[in-house]
């Protein structure tokens, strides 16, 4: 609000001052404030009946007065902005019943004179008659430019770290914590920016010291496990040990997802890329889930991409066996294909014909332990890690995963590999 007032001060003061310039100062002699009746007399004399437009020259130039003469006999002027008798009969202050009155047009004086063979009329010179329009539109066309320059470049200026703390903030709520929001600034966007620097920090302390917590607790759950695994094989009625069995591998699943996805978060940049067959790999990754209704099509017979074989095993492996726990016993297609409207990407995409995924909860499923079954189903393994580790995986090959989902019509999840990964 400041700049924009400042903005319409120093208009006003700047075109105030160029039409100062322009004009003058003060009215000049023969102003009507200057020029009684006496003088008007005196120009009356000398213009003589009928007029005499040399005369009429010379008066002219000596007390810097227009005329138009209006007669049976002459109709002249050396000014056309001096209207005539036509257009002055509209103007209130027309007085037809007398000899000498003034009327005002536009806010100009001029002084009407009937004689015996028509009317002599005449204006002083009005500081308005200097100005030339043309010039003084564009100085304030130029003006106002310069002006609404100044002024953008002042508001980028103000308003540029407003951009750092929004991109600093969006990093932020993706879970980046690494950036650090640099505003050089000493004014209350440098403290906000300080603010929210000290804010991540703290977030992300916080959150290291629960998943160290998490992953420590993690670690020391595997010897107690092993001990009741053992333990469990003593066990003769098998109702008892197979209930324990399970309750056990899910356990083991859950510790397993946990520290795979800790690896994954503090080894990111621990690839091992090699060129890779990914029809192969995805056949190997299919052929792992026996008697399980999965339909695989491939445009390509071979197909080497730039990956970590490993890695990308883990996530086929999770995509797919959500894709099978959540059919409940129907059909999962998978198929590999080029994506022309990618710029001929390479494509592999997982599709189940189960419950799908609700729209507001798309955006959330590749977040840690978000779970879409709420009731946490025992025939549903597993505890929301497998799709935030494939989000990290693919994150490392700088891959893309897109999903599209219909509720009660199923779920497809559509990894692309970049040009880059595709000899």
């Amino acid at each position: 609000m400041l700049l924009f007032l400042v903005f319409i001060l120093l208009a006003n003061f700047s075109i105030g001052f160029i039409l100062s310039r322009i004009i003058g100062k003060g009215p000049p002699p023969g102003s009507p404030e200057r020029f009684p009746v006496s003088v008007q007399k005196y120009i009356l004399s000398r213009i003589g009946d009928p007029a005499d437009t040399n005369a009429v020259r010379i008066i002219s130039d000596e007390l810097k007065v227009n005329f138009r003469i209006e007669t049976s006999e002459i109709n002249w002027t050396n000014d056309e902005s001096i209207p005539g008798v036509s257009r002055l009969l509209g103007e209130k202050d027309f007085r037809a019943d007398e000899q000498n009155f003034i009327v005002r047009m536009k806010g100009r004086p001029f002084f009407v004179n009937k004689t015996d063979g028509g009317y002599i009329i005449f204006s002083p010179f009005m500081p308005r008659d200097l100005i030339n329009e043309t010039n003084v539109v564009i100085a304030v066309v130029i003006i106002i430019t310069i002006l609404a320059v100044l002024l953008y470049f002042a508001l980028s200026w103000i308003l540029s770290p407003i951009k750092k703390l929004s991109e600093g903030v969006e990093l932020i709520s993706e879970g980046n914590f690494d950036n650090t929001i640099i505003v050089d600034r000493k004014d209350e966007l440098g403290n906000l920016a300080a603010s929210i620097n000290e804010m991540k920090e703290n977030i992300s302390e916080m959150i290291k010291s629960k998943e160290t917590l998490l992953i420590d607790v993690s670690h020391e759950l595997r010897s107690p496990l092993t001990r009741i695994k053992l333990a469990n094989e003593f066990i003769d009625d098998p109702k008892i040990h197979n209930k324990i069995l399970d309750d056990i591998k899910e356990m083991e699943l859950m510790i397993t997802e946990l520290l795979e996805t800790y690896r994954m978060e503090y080894e990111q940049r621990k690839f091992s890329f090699e060129r890779t067959d990914i029809v192969k790999l995805v056949r190997d990754v299919i052929a792992k889930f026996e008697n399980q209704d999965i339909k695989f099509s491939s445009e390509f017979a071979v197909k080497e991409i730039l990956i970590d074989r490993r890695k990308i095993e883990t996530v086929f492996r999770n995509i797919i066996d959500n894709a099978v726990k959540y059919s409940e016993g129907k059909s999962v297609g998978v198929d590999i294909y080029e994506r022309n409207d990618f710029n001929d990407r390479i494509s592999v995409s997982v599709k189940d014909s189960g419950r799908g995924i609700d729209e507001e909860e798309l955006g959330k499923i590749f977040e840690p332990f978000y779970r879409i079954d709420k009731s946490r189903d025992k025939k549903i393994r597993g505890y929301g890690l497998g799709l935030s580790l494939v989000k990290k995986i693919l994150e490392g090959h700088n891959a893309e995963i897109e999903v599209k989902s219909r509720k009660n019509e199923g779920t497809e999840f559509i990894v692309t590999f970049k040009n880059e990964s595709i000899d």
